[in-house]
């Protein structure tokens, strides 16, 4: 992807809101966490190849009136738990229900609220191998084509039953992508635990392989060159680090404890050519001299 060097032109590129969400889940046979990633297709204009999280850009219909009436949530509510701990304060509905929307596009994953989770509700979930577990993965798979037909999440939500479980989400951290990119996403992360009972597959679009990895697993197959992964993902598969060996519930817990989540501006230090040299963190040598801010 081409720099751009200007620094006025760079400066014009406004960041688009986009969420992403990591589904994480204690490993069978007792190996510790793991989350969800999904390899983008080659052919794709941003991050060709990559290992990431499901997510994309924010979408006019992930803030509306409706989409507020469909979540499990009150926009209030949002704005205070979300908005306020991660600066986004309104805006944080339009965050998590894009956050929902792109998890069930990209992995057929329909989040559940955490007291809904261990009921299993029939039509959503159900217990894995249960009786009517058939038809409710039938009736997601419906749902999801015709999501990526272009209906919107929230009418589908209300004819389905189903509520968009925002309170699933919790905020995870928040990342702007440097300036000097002709693409640029001012990005949430949240976490979520797996719902049960529902088995992600990729969209055969924008997703061609699905992993679940152990976060430990995944840094040292990407050192070897055997994992591609950008830079905000190896830092965030870095974080899930501490509770690799604690698990989900460790995670989740820690993560709905967060109270501050300012987001992060990494910079670009250029050579003197304008090729990219590296990115820089607040903190690190060099960030306040970058080339680009």
């Amino acid at each position: 992807m081409k720099l751009i060097t200007d620094p006025a032109a760079a400066r014009a590129v406004v960041p688009r809101p986009a969420a992403t969400t990591l589904i994480v889940r204690d490993a069978p046979g007792g190996a510790g966490l793991e989350v969800l990633m999904v390899r983008r297709s080659p052919h794709a204009s941003f991050m060709p190849g990559a290992y990431v999280f499901p997510g994309g850009a924010v979408d006019a219909a992930d803030g509306s009136g409706e989409a507020a009436g469909a979540c499990d949530e009150a926009a209030e509510t949002l704005a205070r738990r979300i908005g306020e701990v991660t600066q986004v304060g309104p805006q944080a509905l339009a965050f998590a229900v894009a956050a929902l929307r792109e998890c069930f596009e990209e992995c057929g994953l329909w989040l559940r609220p955490p007291e809904e989770r261990a009921a299993g509700p029939a039509g959503v979930s159900g217990a894995s191998g249960a009786s009517g577990d058939d038809g409710a993965a039938a009736r997601r798979a419906a749902l999801r084509a015709r999501l990526h037909g272009g209906e919107p999440l929230p009418a589908l939500a209300r004819e389905a039953g189903w509520p968009l479980a925002t309170s699933a989400l919790q905020p995870w951290s928040h990342w702007v992508t440097p300036v000097g990119l002709p693409k640029r996403f001012d990005t949430l992360f949240f976490v979520a635990a797996e719902p049960p009972g529902q088995a992600p597959s990729v969209d055969a679009g924008e997703t061609t392989t699905l992993a679940w990895v152990h976060p430990p697993a995944a840094l040292r197959a990407h050192a070897a060159g055997e994992f591609q992964m950008e830079f905000a993902t190896v830092r965030t598969v870095e974080s899930l680090a501490p509770w690799a060996e604690q698990g989900a519930a460790a995670l989740l817990a820690h993560a709905a404890a967060q109270r501050h989540l300012p987001p992060l501006h990494p910079r670009l230090r250029l050579d003197p050519e304008g090729a990219r040299m590296a990115i820089l963190l607040p903190g690190q040598p060099g960030y306040d001299e970058a080339t680009l801010r």
